[in-house]
């Protein structure tokens, strides 16, 4: 069995290749058998069911031993959707799987090659193989990626490599009505012609619009020409670009960006062009109706010092600017807009030191339904310096970033956050803010056929001395989920959630299921008042999250609010559909120099 599948990453080499092209297939395939990859690989042609392994392991653990040893070769084997790595090890013989098989296009393996950053002929570095792995998972159009050491035979100091790759079903859709003369639709392919290429069509009917119906044109090719730089252009009517108004916007864009893969790695990166313009198509009379247009440039290159040092050594030192330019060429002619930020041209430089060292832990069902999920633990600091000029002021700038995430011996996942930043101007710090989160994630535990994972929130934030930013408010990502309420506005708030998802047996058509419960409790204060001078404000629900993992769709998100305390008209009760959300654990490296976001 082991042998069939292992055959179709070495199928294309010719028959007439030499004596030693044969002995390494025949080395792979016999170094492979008591392999732990080659035992999940093996099951996955049988019917016998593989246990989900859910213990935290580090990334690079696997790949130690082979540490230093010379690469010979890297061989790639794809696996299709009649067998899989992660949900079910059995063969799948259905309709499904032959529909599927027939209507997707496997990624290439040239596709993967270009993804990949070790080579043949070097010395094997386990934690760039882990990274390498993670990477490819990360992947829109990869479902799951296993790299295999493989030890050669009679030689002590080199080894083969085999990249085990299975895709996701990459068509896709969504449908989602918003009323009975209003409904919007997707349709895309995340890995056209199997070259990592996604086209994507959005369309949008509301009766009430005019003209009623609008569109959006999508694609993006991931890790152009092996270079790791993926390459965006769309044009939208939706108002989905970099929308900084508050109006409809139409707009087309172009975007590069080329993350930190690695450690390893030396440059990061990325630019975006945009021209966004408002447009009336709600027959607002123009009075209230704010005509602007507007140009957005936004570069930003970093370097990594120290990829040449020891290669157990994953400490690094990070060193990136970036220049951000908003251009209006048309403003609101309302009188009261004529000093809003969001309608200026704005314009900053920021540069970034930044301090890193993270590594992974290899885990499952934290946001996912069984597939793999790397979560980070290591540190970040970044010290920042730059100017702005914004309203006919031209101000430094200096931050401070800092993110610690650790995983303790008994399962827990744990980040704690930093940022502190502001405007040093005539003698005072001018739009200061400090903010301070932590997130807790706690052991997997087993109730039955049932697992249970509680999530817990916390932070606080403090705004003071504002100038040209806007207050806080609890309506976004540190307030209560899906609350509105616009003149709720405060220099102060501390808000906290618990979530608890529970995992189910529970599958049809291959989606799972898994109800949730979840609380949200936020202060907010003015100026002249303490953080508990009010009574808190409170979001209760339930719940539940499916997921087809072995689909590209995202997942799907049905809740219930209830509100004990509200204000304005605002309902005591709400219900929200979300569907393709892309929830993950996000472990980037580094990121852009940017300002402090607290709503």
């Amino acid at each position: 069995m082991c042998t069939g599948i292992l055959s179709v990453g070495v199928a294309q080499e010719k028959p007439e290749k030499e004596k030693n092209e044969k002995d390494t297939t025949r080395n792979i395939i016999d170094a492979v058998k008591d392999t732990r990859l080659s035992k999940e690989i093996m099951k996955s042609v049988t019917r016998k069911p593989l246990q989900d392994d859910v213990d935290n392991i580090r990334s690079e653990e696997p790949f130690l031993p082979y540490e230093g040893k010379i690469i010979r070769r890297i061989r790639v084997n794809h696996i299709g959707f009649e067998k899989t790595i992660t949900d079910t090890t059995r063969t799948i013989k259905n309709i499904a799987a032959r529909a599927a098989n027939a209507l997707h296009n496997n990624s290439k393996e040239w596709l993967i090659r270009d993804h990949l950053f070790f080579y043949e002929d070097k010395p094997l570095n386990p934690y760039k193989l882990a990274d390498n792995e993670r990477f490819l998972r990360d992947q829109d159009f990869m479902l799951e990626a296993r790299i295999q050491v493989i030890p050669v035979k009679g030689s002590q100091d080199s080894v083969d490599v085999l990249v085990v790759t299975r895709d996701v079903f990459s068509l896709g859709g969504s449908f989602s009505p918003r009323g009975t003369n209003k409904f919007r639709f997707r349709v895309y392919d995340v890995n056209v012609f199997g070259a990592g290429q996604r086209t994507q069509y959005d369309g949008l009917y509301d009766q009430s619009r005019d003209p009623r119906y609008a569109s959006e044109f999508y694609y993006r090719k991931s890790s152009v020409g092996g270079t790791l730089v993926n390459a965006t252009v769309a044009y939208t009517q939706l108002n989905d670009g970099s929308s900084y108004g508050n109006e409809e916007e139409n707009a087309w864009y172009l975007r590069l960006d080329r993350p930190l893969v690695s450690p390893y790695s030396r440059l990061a990166g990325g630019l975006e062009f945009s021209k966004n313009w408002s447009q009336n198509f709600y027959n607002t009379v123009d009075t209230v109706f704010r005509h602007y247009r507007y140009n957005v440039s936004d570069v930003w290159l970093g370097y990594n010092i120290g990829t040449s040092h020891n290669m157990s050594d994953r400490s690094r030192r990070f060193v990136s600017a970036r220049f951000f330019d908003q251009a209006f060429k048309l403003r609101p002619t309302q009188p009261i807009e004529e000093t809003s930020p969001i309608y200026n041209s704005r314009r900053y430089f920021l540069g970034a030191f930044t301090f890193f060292r993270q590594d992974f832990y290899k885990t499952k069902y934290v946001y996912g339904f069984g597939r793999t999920e790397d979560v980070p633990y290591g540190h970040t600091m970044s010290i920042l310096v730059g100017w702005e000029s914004l309203l006919g002021l031209n101000r430094p700038y200096l931050g401070f970033d800092m993110d610690k995430s650790f995983v303790h011996k008994g399962g827990n996942f744990y980040t704690t956050s930093l940022r502190v930043g502001g405007f040093p101007y005539q003698g005072s710090l001018e739009d200061a803010t400090i903010l301070v989160s932590g997130q807790l994630f706690s052991k997997l535990k087993y109730h039955k056929k049932f697992m249970i994972r509680n999530e817990i929130d916390a932070d606080f934030t403090y705004v003071f001395n504002q100038r040209t930013n806007i207050l806080l408010d609890i309506n976004g990502t540190y307030g209560i989920e899906n609350f509105r309420a616009d003149s709720l506005l405060g220099t102060k708030r501390l808000h906290a959630r618990y979530q608890m998802v529970l995992y189910t047996p529970w599958k049809l058509l291959g989606f799972k299921f898994a109800p949730i419960l979840f609380l949200d409790v936020a202060e907010i204060a003015s100026k002249n008042r303490i953080l508990f001078y009010d009574k808190p404000y409170l979001g209760i629900g339930t719940g539940v999250r499916t997921r087809n993992e072995n689909l590209v769709f995202g997942t799907i998100e049905l809740k219930f609010f209830y509100y004990p305390r509200t204000v304005q008209d605002m309902s005591s009760f709400n219900v929200s559909v979300s569907s393709n959300l892309r929830i993950k654990f996000s472990g980037s490296f580094v990121r852009a120099p940017s300002f402090i976001s607290y709503n």
